[in-house]
């Protein structure tokens, strides 16, 4: 699916529904500690955006891509996240490593943000999440933002004020980057508190690495 940019952009930071001060959630993401290509990338853009205003960027060691919600770490006791993640790891193990390529960012309704490709390989890694959580849960929660679908995206800056949103797409345009270039051949499962004031900012503990392609390996 495609990422276009919008005309209007509004807040990310209205209260979703069940987020409170230190309250955290299991889910599973791309991290990228690793990825020096794709840090240079988003720098040079969030440098751009430095004369819009009106956002927060993230910093290198918070960026992310969002694959699948387990549940809240309130509500999900250790002996079935113990189970998801078994039965995760086994699937993801018969999968194997991608390379993602980033470029040109787009203006989302609450953030900017870069779209990889290949998607396909990132539907298969989000689709047997699904059916691993499904497998032992009975169902896998949908996040407020995959309503829509899976969308997969990294936010390198999220809008703190509603308006228009051609000055963010204005300033992005005039830079000249070459792509950025990830391999991917693991999925974390992570502990994730949303920050708000001061930071603005998701960070995380992380509970848990599989590998893809680990099975092949074996």
């Amino acid at each position: 699916m495609t990422i276009r940019n919008v005309d209007e952009v509004r807040s990310h930071w209205w209260p979703r529904e069940g987020w409170r001060p230190g309250r955290r959630v299991y889910t599973w993401h791309l991290t990228f500690e690793g990825a020096p290509q794709l840090h240079q990338l988003v720098e040079r853009y969030q440098t751009a955006l430095a004369t819009v205003g009106s956002h927060n960027p993230i910093p290198a060691q918070w960026l992310h891509l969002t694959l699948q919600v387990v549940g809240w770490a309130d509500e999900v006791d250790n002996e079935l996240l113990d189970r998801v993640t078994a039965t995760v790891d086994a699937r993801l193990g018969k999968l194997t490593p991608v390379e993602l390529t980033f470029h040109r960012p787009a203006v989302m309704g609450e953030g900017v943000a870069l779209a990889p490709t290949p998607v396909g390989p990132l539907h298969e890694i989000w689709d047997e999440i699904r059916s691993g959580i499904a497998e032992v849960a009975g169902k896998a929660p949908t996040a407020a933002e995959q309503v829509r679908g899976f969308r997969p995206h990294i936010s390198l800056s999220y809008i703190n004020t509603s308006g228009p949103a051609r000055p963010y797409v204005e300033a992005l345009s005039g830079v000249e980057a070459e792509p950025a270039k990830v391999n991917v051949d693991r999925v974390a499962l992570i502990v994730q508190n949303r920050v708000l004031e001061p930071e603005w900012v998701y960070r995380w503990n992380t509970h848990t690495v599989v590998s893809l392609g680990a099975e092949n390996d074996a």
